[in-house]
C-alpha cells in the first residue's frame, strides 16, 4: 500500500515538473503577444511615439502637415485679430455714431470727400499739382451738407414728417421718393454749386447758372435719380438710423471713383488739355 502510494506520489511530481519545464518555453511567446496587442494606459502614455508612427502611417504625411499648418494659421489668425476685440471695435463705433450723430456725420462725409477727390484729382491728367481750394471745397460741403444735414434730416425731420406711416416698406419709400424729388434739387446739390463759388471767389449767380444749366443740359437730376433712387431706399430699409449717413458717405465714395474714372477714359491726351483748366466740381452726390 505505501509503495503504491509513493510510486503515485513519485508520478504526479514528474508531471507537474514537466508542465512547469514546458510552460517556461510556451508561456512566455503567448503572454509576449497578448501583452504586445492590448497595451496598458501607462505605456500608450510613457510610448507616444509609436502611437504616432502607426497613425502617421495610416493617414499619410501630407494631411498631418496641413493639419499642423491649418492650425498654425488659425492661431496666427486668432493673435492678429481677435473676435472679442473685433466686437468692442464695433460696440465702440456704433456708440459713438449714436451719441454724436452731427460730428460722426461730419467727419465721415468730409474724410469721404478729401480722399475721393484726392484720388479723382490724381487720376485727371490736366492736373498738374494738387488743387488745395478745390479739396476743401468737396470737404466743407460732404461735410456739412452730407454729413450734418443729411444726420439732421434722416434722423430727426424724418421721423416727424412721416410719424403716422408705421408700415416699414412705405415709410421707406415715402421718405425715399422726398429725398430724392424734394432734398435733392433744392437742398443736397445747390450748396456744392455755392461752396465752390465761395472757394474761387466767383459770383453766387455765376455758380446757380451753372447748377441750371447742368439740371437741364447734362442730366444732373437723372444721373442723381438713376443712382440715389435705389441706394436711398436701400438705405432706409435696411441700415440703422445711425449708420445712415456712413452708408450714403461709403456710395459716394465709389459712385466718385467710378465717375473719375470714366470721365478721364478718353481724354489721357495732356495736349488737350486747356492752358488754364476751369475748375471742376466733383459733384454734389450725383456725381461724386
Amino acid at each position: 500500500m505505501n509503495h503504491r502510494m509513493t510510486s503515485i506520489a513519485t508520478a504526479l511530481l514528474l508531471v507537474c515538473s514537466s508542465a512547469r519545464y514546458t510552460s517556461a518555453f510556451v508561456a512566455p511567446n503567448h503572454s509576449y503577444h497578448a501583452h504586445r496587442s492590448t497595451p496598458s494606459i501607462q505605456e500608450i502614455h510613457t510610448a507616444p511615439s509609436s502611437f504616432n508612427v502607426v497613425s502617421t502611417n495610416k493617414l499619410g504625411r501630407s494631411s498631418n502637415r496641413s493639419h499642423t499648418n491649418s492650425c498654425k494659421q488659425t492661431e496666427l489668425g486668432a493673435a492678429l485679430l481677435p473676435p472679442g476685440k473685433l466686437a468692442a471695435i464695433g460696440i465702440g463705433v456704433a456708440k459713438f455714431y449714436k451719441a454724436s450723430p452731427l460730428v460722426a456725420g461730419f467727419l465721415t462725409a468730409s474724410t469721404k470727400a478729401c480722399l475721393a477727390d484726392s484720388m479723382a484729382q490724381y487720376r485727371d491728367v490736366c492736373t498738374t499739382k494738387f488743387d488745395f481750394k478745390r479739396n476743401i471745397a468737396m470737404v466743407l460741403y460732404s461735410g456739412t451738407v452730407l454729413g450734418m444735414l443729411c444726420a439732421i434730416m434722416y434722423n430727426h425731420i424724418f421721423p416727424v414728417l412721416f410719424a403716422g406711416e408705421t408700415r416699414p416698406i412705405i415709410l421707406a419709400v415715402k421718405m425715399t421718393l422726398f429725398d430724392g424729388f424734394i432734398n435733392a434739387p433744392l437742398i443736397w446739390l445747390p450748396p456744392a454749386y455755392i461752396a465752390q463759388a465761395l472757394i474761387y471767389q466767383y459770383p453766387k449767380r455765376e455758380a446757380i447758372q451753372k447748377y441750371v444749366t447742368d439740371v437741364k443740359e447734362n442730366g444732373l437730376l437723372k444721373k442723381y435719380w438713376s443712382l440715389w433712387l435705389p441706394a436711398s431706399l436701400t438705405n432706409f430699409m435696411f441700415v440703422p438710423a445711425h449708420f445712415r449717413v456712413a452708408f450714403v458717405a461709403g456710395v459716394s465714395f465709389f459712385w466718385m471713383i467710378i465717375l473719375s474714372l470714366v470721365a478721364n477714359k478718353g481724354d489721357q491726351d495732356v495736349d488737350s488739355c486747356p492752358v488754364e483748366p476751369e475748375p471742376r466740381l466733383l459733384a454734389p452726390r450725383a456725381m461724386d
